[in-house]
């Protein structure tokens, strides 16, 4: 009797615990898997998962929309001289109009003695140079601010000489006084005058 009542309890208890397991939780459960990842490893596979996922922007989120900084235009002519060039194709429609020319190379155009002669001007330039139709030359112009040099001792009475040895007048006007269209034509024709004497100079 004793033996089947020890039985009967063995069975019942035995039954409890496999109810026990059945209804465990899956607290427990996630419990259990996490000690069983600490205890047997996977093996590691970071490589191919990060080489799979979008590259972060490298830009930081609070200056990426930021405005970069502008560079200043890359320009042959300035404010002043773009005005003086535009009024000066106005002035002169029939004639044409070059931009940032070397003393030298005016020079290189009467010859290589001129050009020897002078070599010293090497490096200079003048703003503008007027052509006629057939590209004979006029008059050469500059922009320059008024300064208190005195007279006979600044760059540009180097450079008028220069250029009057060449029989090539030169026009110099002021950016904060640029004259008319009018005034422009006047000061090209009284050029051409002094051209033809400065050509008759040279025989």
């Amino acid at each position: 009797m004793e033996n089947v009542a020890l039985l009967a309890l063995l069975t019942a208890l035995i039954i409890a615990g496999l109810f026990l397991m059945l209804r465990r939780s899956p607290k427990d459960d996630s419990a259990q898997r996490f000690v069983e990842r600490r205890l047997h490893p996977r093996p590691e596979v970071h490589s191919r998962v990060h080489s799979t996922l979008p590259k972060a922007d490298p830009l930081d989120p609070q200056t990426r929309f930021i405005e970069p900084t502008k560079r200043k235009p890359y320009r042959l002519l300035n404010d002043s001289e773009q005005e003086l060039y535009q009024r000066l194709c106005e002035a002169m429609p029939n004639m044409r109009v070059f931009a940032q020319v070397g003393v030298s190379q005016l020079a290189l155009a009467r010859g290589r003695h001129e050009a020897q002669r002078l070599n010293r001007m090497a490096g200079r330039g003048v703003d503008f140079v007027v052509c006629d139709h057939d590209f004979s030359i006029v008059a050469a112009i500059e922009l320059v601010w008024p300064t208190a040099v005195p007279d006979g001792d600044n760059a540009e009475d180097v450079k008028r000489v220069a250029l009057q040895s060449l029989g090539i007048p030169l026009i110099v006007f002021s950016p904060n006084k640029l004259p008319d269209v009018d005034g422009i034509g006047r000061a090209i024709a009284d050029a051409i005058l002094r051209r033809k004497h400065l050509e008759s100079e040279r025989g």
